[in-house]
């Protein structure tokens, strides 16, 4: 057995080796979160490459060392093309006083299939409701905000 991985954001996938993590980012600075990102603001994200090491028998972690100010996107895909089940679990900042872990849980991966957006360095999950105070959904986006920290997060429909 290997040793456990370290770094600021960690995601955990238990189960069908063949699940392919993808790592995406957009620079989201503090000092810009009290707006809302334009739709090209928004599209401006770059593929990130994790280190990834297979930690125990049917386990790997893909870990980013140094997580900047922004949004990550996480999603997976089967590396053969057939349905792979998996089993997700988020880290930041693993061992440390911030510690934050969010249980994805188990999901079937076919194509590319999303499995978590992140804020850090906040450690803020977008399906963590509980980290908002409020959002407002149109046709082409959904906007989460949080009265109280002055946060705006806002996604763009596809």
């Amino acid at each position: 057995m290997l040793t456990s991985l370290h770094g600021d954001l960690k995601m955990v996938i238990a189960g069908d080796t063949s699940v392919r993590l993808l790592v995406s980012f957009r620079a989201y600075p503090k000092s810009r979160r009290n707006r809302v990102q334009t739709k090209s603001e928004a599209r401006r994200e770059q593929k990130i490459a994790p280190v990834i090491a297979k930690t125990k028998l049917k386990t790997k972690e893909a870990v980013i060392e140094t997580a900047r100010e922004g949004i990550y996107t996480f999603s997976a895909e089967s590396e053969y093309g057939g349905a792979a089940k998996a089993i997700f679990t988020l880290k930041a900042f693993e061992n440390g006083r911030r510690e934050k872990s969010v249980d994805i849980g188990a999901r079937t991966i076919t194509s590319n299939t999303l499995i978590a957006k992140i804020l850090m360095p906040d450690a803020i999950s977008w399906d963590d409701e509980s980290a908002f105070t409020g959002s407002l959904e149109d046709s082409d986006s959904t906007t989460k905000f949080n009265a109280q920290t002055g946060l705006y997060w806002k996604e763009y429909n596809d």
